[in-house]
């Protein structure tokens, strides 16, 4: 008897072994696989898989759900890297399903219904499972502020398609009522962040997370009792990071969030950083003084900013003698020069290693593109964000005679 269950268990287990093969052999060196088995959506919808390069999304490939599943068989790019996935049919709130991938891996998403943030990945990828245990502490948090982040939207949508300016009053009322209420959870669900942060390790996902906090502290409009004491928090997590953590993409950000910069404002003496060119060479603004600079902050994945490159290119030859452009680009090196190929930008292009992080802090920007006008003696002559048809060539022509 003993014998008979030792031969079934052996062959039990080069059964599994011959299937974990066979599994491996189906993924080239540098491939991953994601399956996905999701109950309660509708045949059709279409899944999209995203890769990030810092904050400039890339779409990687779509599947379309049968039968309830859909999957992605791609070249991982690096050891490791966290890909988004994102559903592209009606119903689905505003959420981001966080994918860690790695080569020859399988990973597998399961599911119910249109609360795609908390679909479960599992994987033997330990940065996935840190991020499980992030989301399942606070997946009741998650889920109501996705629906009061839809219902907010349905009641602005109902407030511009209003057909007297009393209802659409009450309607935005009744959204910045929501906004309330999904802040209170965001912080409460950051505090729930936080307890789990005092007890692990630094690493991408704690990080991640750290930005969070900071991103609350710059952008949250808190009161000052919850600004103090969250502030004071993170700043003994702050101390828990290396300096090797603090120089990284979201290192950068945490820090000039947490401990913002000085802030230079029109009439003062412009800011200035390091910066590289496409040959690795540093560079400041300060080389190019002598003439009005046009400081332009942009990334690839900012529509706007991409717009403006064909005004620039304009302005750059009408006012030849008196001012040059330098394009700031917050994207990561292989992004910056993939994009300037596809573009024309004959003006001085560098790159901010430091991103939002960066110079752009010390101009008290909150968004890109962002624009600064430097006066040929390094005074800040205007600012501005955004862009519109014409705005530049209007901005530059009533600094610049």
């Amino acid at each position: 008897m003993k014998s008979s269950f030792y031969r079934f268990s052996l062959l039990a287990c080069i059964s599994l072994f011959s299937v974990a093969c066979s599994t491996q052999e189906k993924l080239l060196d540098k491939e991953f696989l994601i399956e996905g088995k999701i109950s309660g959506i509708e045949d059709g919808i279409g899944i999209d898989l995203f890769r990030w390069d810092g904050d400039a999304g890339r779409h990687v490939a779509t599947d379309t759900v049968r039968n309830g599943r859909f999957s992605f068989k791609v070249e991982a790019e690096s050891d490791m890297e966290r890909l988004t996935i994102d559903p592209s049919g009606e119903g689905f709130l505003s959420m981001s399903l966080g994918v860690w991938v790695a080569p020859r891996t399988k990973i597998k998403i399961r599911g119910k219904g249109k609360l795609y943030g908390l679909w479960d990945v599992k994987s033997s990828i330990p940065y996935q499972k840190e991020e499980n245990r992030y989301t399942n502490n606070s997946r009741d948090i998650i889920a109501e502020r996705a629906r009061l982040s839809e219902d907010s939207d349905d009641l602005q949508a109902k407030a511009n398609a209003a057909t007297s300016e009393d209802k659409a009053l009450a309607y935005r009322k009744a959204a910045d009522s929501l906004g309330v209420i999904n802040k209170s959870l965001r912080i409460k669900e950051l505090y729930a962040d936080m307890e789990i942060m005092k007890q692990t390790n630094t690493s991408p996902v704690w990080l991640r997370k750290m930005r969070g906090i900071t991103q609350m502290l710059m952008y949250g409009r808190l009161d000052a009792e919850i600004d103090n004491d969250l502030r004071k928090k993170a700043e003994e997590l702050y101390g828990r990071m290396s300096e090797e953590d603090k120089n990284t993409f979201p290192g950068y950000l945490i820090t000039s969030q947490l401990f913002p910069p000085h802030i230079v404002r029109v009439g003062d003496d412009m800011a200035d950083a390091d910066f590289f060119d496409v040959n690795g060479k540093t560079k400041h603004i300060s080389d190019y003084l002598g003439k009005y600079l046009l400081l332009d902050f942009w990334s690839s994945g900012c529509g706007p900013c991409l717009m403006a490159f064909p005004e620039m290119k304009e302005i750059s030859k009408t006012y030849l003698e008196n001012l040059t452009i330098i394009s700031i680009s917050l994207d990561t090196d292989n992004r910056w020069k993939e994009t300037m190929g596809n573009h024309d930008m004959p003006w001085v292009n560098i790159r901010d290693p430091k991103a939002m992080g960066g110079l752009i802090a010390s101009y008290g920007a909150r968004g890109i593109p962002y624009y600064v006008i430097i006066s040929p003696e390094g005074k800040v002559v205007d600012t501005w964000f955004g862009y519109a048809n014409g705005l530049i060539k209007k901005k530059v022509g009533e600094k610049i005679k």
